[in-house]
Formats: C-alpha cells, sequence, structure tokens
C-alpha cells in the first residue's frame, strides 16, 4: 500500500484514477509559512526562521500524519521546482516516518510510474534557496512597508521584485510623457521595369540615412527626382529560410496567451494548472500538459519521436527535418524539467474538446500547435532586396514570399507581398510616381502584460513563477492600472515608486534583484551559503533603512505640505493624506478634524442643490461627482462621457467600474441595460457618420471602432 502526498485535490484524483488502490492526499498548497503578524525571522541569530503551521492547515496536517502511520510506504510528490521542494520538506518535518521524493513532470500513467519508479530525496538545497529568497521578500517587504505607512498611508506594500517592476512601468511613463514628437515624411517612388513595375522608399541620399523633417525640402527632393534617370545598384534574389518557433515555457506562454487570446499571466497559469493536475476524459482524470512552470527548451528524446512520427502520418515526410530541430534554453535554465508539450501529440485539440471550457480549449490549442510545429521544417520564401540610384538619391525595394510552407503548415503565413521582379544590376528603370506619406515619431509605448513578462524574462527579475503573481500583485494594490490592453501607473503607485527610489534606489533597481536571483540559484545549486548571502544583503539594507527612518518627517513635509494653504477652522498647515478612495486634505494639527477635497478634485462648478462646490470622488464603483458639503449636502451625479445612448435615447453612457476594477460604459437610464466595455468618444464614424465611437486595442496599436458599420481606424 502506497500514500502518495501532492498539493492539490485535482492532481489526487488524476493519480486515483491510474492507481486507485493507492491513498492520495492533497495539502491545499503550502503548509507551512513564516508569521503575518511579525517579522518571523532573527537577523541577529544567522537569520533563524519561525515558520508556523498556516491557519487552517492543522487538520489536514494531522490527516496526512495519521494515514502515514497506517502505511508503509509514502510518497511526496508536490510540484518540481523550488515552491513544491519546500513543501515537501515541511511535510516531511511532521511525517513519524522517512518519506520517499518523487517528481511528476506530467500527470499520465506513464509519468507517474516513471517518478514513483524513481524515488529520491528531498533536495536541500532547493529548500534553502526557496527559504532564502522567501527571507529576502519577508526582509524587503516587511522593513520597507512600514515606512510607506509612516509617509503615505497603511495597507501600501514594498517587495523585492514587484516594486522594480512597479520602477520599470513608472519610468516608461515618464519617458512617454517626456517625449518631443517630430513630423516627419516617407518618400516612395513607383519605378518601372521592363519585366514589370515595383514600388521603393527613399533609403539615403549620398550613402547617408535620410529623415525628411521638412515639406519644403521635401518638395525641392520631388522636384529633382522627377529629372533624373535612375539604375538598378544592387539586386539580391535568395531562398530565406525561417526557423520554426521553439516550444513554449512559462514566459512565452505567458506572452503568447496574453497578445493572442488576452488572457492575464495570472487567467493562463490557474489554466495551465488545471490542464497539467489533470481533466476528466472518456477514459477518466488525464494530464493534459507537462508541468507548466519551466524555462528550458528541451523536449525528451522519446517525444520527440512520436512528433516527428505524427508529422509524418498526417502532414507527410516532407516536413520532417533530417534531424530533430533543438532549442538552446538559457543557461539558467532547469534542464531536468521539459518544455510545456501536450503529454500525448495524438491527443489533438479536436479531439479533447467535448471535455474542456473554451477557455481551456483555446490554451491547449495554443500549446499542441507551439509544440507540434517546433518540430516541423523550416519555411522557405522567396526573398528579393533591390537598390535603385539616380544621382546620388538610393531607394530600396524588397519582397519575401512564401514558397515552401513548413511549420505555416501550422500557423496562419504571413500575408503575400507584391513581388519585385527579377532585375539585373545596371538595368535602367523609369520612375513614374512619387507619394510622400506624413508621419509622426511615436513613444516607446506602455508595457502590455505580454511585454512586461518579456522585459522580467529579459531582466531577471523574479523567475517563471513569480511573473502573473507580481503583475497580479501591483493591481490588487492600486499601484497601476489596465487601460486599452496597457499597464498605467496610478498616482498612489508613482508616489510610492518616488518615495522607493529615492529613498532605496540600492534595493528596488532591476541589477540589485537581477543579481539576488542569480544568488539563488547558486544556493540551489550548492555553490553559495545562504547566511552569507543573507548577510551580504542585510547590513547595507539596515543602514538605508536606520538613515531613511531618521527622515521621514522631513519627507512628509516635502512631499505633502501644501504651501500657503491654511486650514479655514484653525489656521494649521494643511496637508495632503491618502484615504481608500484616494487623496484629499487634511489639517496638519492632530486636535483639528478639518478635511476638504483636494484642488484637483474641484469642478469649475456650483452644486445645484446647496450652491457649494463640486468635487470628483472616488467610491466603491468609480468615480463620481459629488457636493464638497457631504454630508449636509447628499447631491451626487455620474461622471457621464457626453456619448448619448443609440439605444434608448434618453440617457447618456457613464463611467464605472467592476467588482474585478474594470472600467466600463452602462447607460445612466436605469431601464435601459446597454453597457459598453470600450470608451465611448465623441467622434463621428467617417464611413457611416454615426455620432460616437469606441477605443479599442490590437497587437497594432489603438484604433477607434464604430459599432454600427464596424469601420476601424487606427491612431
Amino acid at each position: 500500500m502506497k500514500l502518495i502526498v501532492v498539493e492539490s485535490p485535482t492532481k489526487a484524483r488524476t493519480i486515483n484514477n491510474y492507481l486507485p488502490k493507492v491513498t492520495t492526499l492533497a495539502t491545499m498548497g503550502h503548509i507551512k509559512d513564516l508569521p503575518k503578524t511579525k517579522l518571523g525571522v532573527d537577523v541577529d541569530n544567522g537569520f533563524a526562521t519561525q515558520y508556523i503551521t498556516i491557519k487552517g492547515k492543522g487538520k489536514r496536517v494531522k490527516e496526512i500524519v495519521k494515514a502515514s502511520k497506517k502505511i508503509g510506504d509514502v510518497y511526496i510528490a508536490t510540484d518540481p521546482d523550488r515552491e513544491g521542494e519546500a513543501i515537501a520538506y515541511h511535510i516531511q518535518q511532521e511525517l513519524p516516518v522517512k518519506a520517499k521524493r518523487v517528481l511528476f513532470y506530467e500527470m499520465t500513467k506513464e509519468g507517474i510510474n516513471t517518478g514513483l519508479s524513481n524515488p529520491g530525496k528531498i533536495d536541500e538545497n532547493k529548500v534553502t534557496s526557496q527559504k532564502t529568497r522567501r527571507i529576502l521578500d519577508r526582509l524587503v517587504g516587511y522593513k520597507i512597508s512600514p515606512i510607506l505607512w509612516k509617509i503615505i498611508k497603511r495597507d501600501l506594500s514594498a517587495g523585492r521584485v514587484q516594486s522594480v517592476v512597479l520602477r520599470l512601468i513608472c519610468e516608461r511613463e515618464k519617458e512617454i510623457e517626456d517625449f518631443i514628437v517630430e513630423d516627419y515624411w516617407d518618400l516612395f517612388a513607383k519605378f518601372i521595369h521592363t519585366d514589370g513595375e515595383f514600388k521603393a522608399k527613399l533609403w539615403k541620399i549620398n550613402s547617408e540615412s535620410i529623415r525628411i523633417k521638412d515639406k519644403n525640402h521635401l518638395e525641392s527632393i520631388k522636384e529633382e527626382l522627377e529629372k533624373l534617370t535612375f539604375h538598378i545598384k544592387e539586386f539580391n534574389r535568395k531562398d530565406l529560410k525561417s526557423n520554426p518557433f521553439p516550444p513554449l515555457i512559462t514566459s512565452s506562454l505567458q506572452r503568447e496567451v496574453s497578445s493572442r487570446l488576452n488572457f492575464s499571466p495570472k487567467k493562463t497559469m490557474f489554466i495551465a494548472q488545471k490542464l497539467y493536475e489533470g481533466i476528466k476524459l472518456q477514459e477518466g482524470q488525464t494530464g493534459l500538459i507537462t508541468y507548466m512552470r519551466t524555462d528550458s527548451f528541451r523536449i525528451s528524446e522519446n517525444e520527440i519521436k512520436n512528433i516527428r512520427d505524427f508529422i509524418k502520418d498526417e502532414y507527410g515526410e516532407e516536413y520532417i527535418p533530417e534531424n530533430p530541430n533543438r532549442f538552446k534554453s538559457r543557461k539558467t535554465a532547469q534542464e531536468a524539467h521539459e518544455a510545456i508539450r501536450p503529454t500525448d501529440i495524438k491527443r489533438t485539440p479536436k479531439i479533447v474538446k467535448e471535455f474542456l471550457s473554451n477557455d481551456e480549449f483555446k490554451l491547449y490549442k495554443l500549446i499542441w500547435e507551439r509544440t507540434l510545429a517546433s518540430q516541423f521544417k523550416s519555411a522557405i520564401f522567396d526573398s528579393r532586396i533591390a537598390l535603385v540610384e539616380g544621382n546620388g538619391y538610393e531607394f530600396k525595394a524588397s519582397s519575401k514570399n512564401l514558397v515552401f510552407p513548413g511549420f505555416y503548415k501550422i500557423f496562419s503565413p504571413p500575408k503575400e507581398e507584391e513581388r519585385i521582379p527579377l532585375m539585373e544590376i545596371g538595368d535602367e528603370v523609369k520612375l513614374k510616381d512619387l507619394e510622400s506619406e506624413a508621419k509622426r515619431t511615436s513613444p516607446p509605448p506602455r508595457y502590455s502584460e505580454a511585454s512586461m513578462v518579456k522585459e522580467m524574462e529579459k531582466k531577471g527579475i523574479g523567475r517563471p513563477s513569480t511573473y502573473a503573481p507580481t503583475i497580479s500583485i501591483l493591481y490588487d494594490r492600486g499601484y497601476v492600472r489596465k487601460e486599452a490592453g496597457y499597464i498605467v501607473p496610478n498616482e498612489i503607485g508613482r508616489l510610492v515608486n518616488n518615495i522607493l527610489i529615492s529613498n532605496f534606489d540600492s534595493t528596488i533597481n532591476v541589477k540589485f534583484t537581477s543579481e539576488l536571483e542569480n544568488t539563488l540559484d547558486l544556493i540551489e545549486r550548492g555553490e553559495k551559503n545562504w547566511q552569507e548571502s543573507l548577510n551580504e544583503f542585510y547590513k547595507p539594507f539596515k543602514e538605508n533603512l536606520e538613515s531613511v527612518e531618521e527622515k521621514i518627517p522631513e519627507l512628509k513635509e516635502d512631499l505633502f505640505e501644501m504651501e500657503n494653504v491654511k486650514c479655514p477652522e484653525c489656521g494649521q498647515v494643511v496637508i495632503i493624506k491618502y484615504g481608500r478612495y484616494g487623496k484629499f486634505l487634511s489639517c496638519s494639527n492632530p486636535d483639528c478634524k478639518w478635511t476638504g477635497p483636494h484642488p484637483d478634485d474641484i469642478l469649475d462648478e456650483k452644486c445645484p442643490k446647496d450652491n457649494g462646490e463640486l468635487v470628483i470622488k472616488n467610491g466603491k464603483y468609480g468615480r463620481f461627482i459629488a457636493c464638497s458639503n457631504y454630508p449636509d449636502c447628499d447631491y451626487t451625479r455620474p461622471i457621464t462621457t457626453g456619448v448619448k445612448c443609440p439605444l434608448c435615447d434618453k440617457g447618456e453612457f457613464i463611467e464605472r467600474k467592476s467588482k474585478k476594477g474594470k472600467i466600463y460604459y452602462p447607460c445612466s437610464n436605469k431601464d435601459c441595460n446597454n453597457v459598453l466595455w470600450d470608451k465611448p468618444l465623441l467622434i463621428s464614424c467617417p464611413a457611416c457618420n454615426a455620432p460616437f465611437m469606441v477605443e479599442k486595442r490590437s497587437r497594432k496599436g489603438n484604433y477607434l471602432y464604430c459599432i454600427k458599420c464596424k469601420h476601424k481606424e487606427y491612431k
């Protein structure tokens, strides 16, 4: 008889489907953690930790201990990563018997039997690395957060990784605000060759790259070009290979799904966890994908053979490369893991569709297609590049068209381009027409969730398992919001960031955070002592904390005192404070209870009930307009977009916030159920003259969309 301990009930059901005589119990995640009410780390005694059983987990631990006393063989099969190893270690501490550690990389019969056939020991280095990370996070969070409470307000938090991500978001916003837009023109020419016409772009003048910034300059260039003769300076035609994409890892999964399916990283990982742990199919509970927290592109040799056989049977031998495709992982990748792949490539999306929810199906299909395509032959394009020259003016033309689909047999192939004719160097071409296109320089884009995950991976901030939770916590704290698909810092987030980088720049920066992640990897490999590493971090961090504590009153005064504004009741200086629903003014005198709206929120409009000032307030359902004399005056009204509802022709679309924090726009008429999830703008549709359009987002950028005629107009 065997007892197998896992984290999740779903995982337990999958194991029981294949091993019905085995007892399987789930811990429901971590069973121990540092206490919430205190630091739990003795920094003066070798960073000794005070782990306690998590509230509500005591009964579950007792059940596991009781079962282990009755059953001889105990196997701990928590997830094969640092967190899973830490859970395994804490379970072993409670057990009266010595358990065996097994790793399940896929929840299939073969994967489970392979894990059980190769039991090992708990990886002490991995446990130590996880504990070190937990201590670091606790020290940063529990030491810096109270400083934010003293300066701004309670319920704010700082974090070793989250604060660095917030910094990147705020710095990008500053770049956008400081960006100076410049107008310029691209100039295109249509040329006639004996074998056909083609279009080329002005590339260089006298061998130097050119950007035309002046309209007069543009016209003078046009005049000169019309007098010139042109010939082919260079022509290059070749077969261009495009290699298949690698299989998915955690970061690329989150990026692809965010871009293509518009799922948040948190949602992506939640669904992936379900697919890994097991879905009830006709044959019973079965894991559909391998473990989803991985940074390795490796696919097992046996599975590569299965994929190649599947390609041969379903698509033909001409699509199989001579040798299997291999993809190089990062140096820090854990090669014991595989990439995220289906547990059985023959289990096509079509076969499992009826057993999956719509979102589960979309995610599984994406993983299946990416895995299959990774072992296809490269695609081949007919690539042509021509340089046209006339008296120092150089134009460049190119075309790239698919001639062998390769892995594009699985994906949608790129659009066909207008093929430029085959030409020889020295061939004369005739200028047929010139056309210019006005353009503007644009600032770097805000981060989307996908691009933020990519940036975290690129800069070594966090690890695959922390990407999604880090972004989620910034939303939960109210530091950022999602706007048209992009992450935008809120005022409170920017304020927190300014305080952190002004006072803790040595800790809250990309380089330091990345180096700490490398240190954790060294600890995991047994190449560095964890206590020495913590000492290296904590000594300068403590000195930094002490210096900031001393200047808190000065910081508060510099940040929040309103110059030349006195309390109307006692005459003391007025300060800015932050509450649950935003900022407001308050008297600095602790004995005076006067509060008032911030000047930014005061409207140039009077209350129709008592002639008081109208102000913008934040409430449970978002922003609204209210009288400043509340509670004496209870006048309120919603913030309207000014766009009339076309359904009832009575109300206007107003701004509201959902329970999840998403802004939406319902009709103000209570008898009308019309709701828009995109912001309506008072811009007439140029195609059908509808009175308004909504703002939408795509991979190409933001665009205006007409609900009536479906006209699109990119910004």
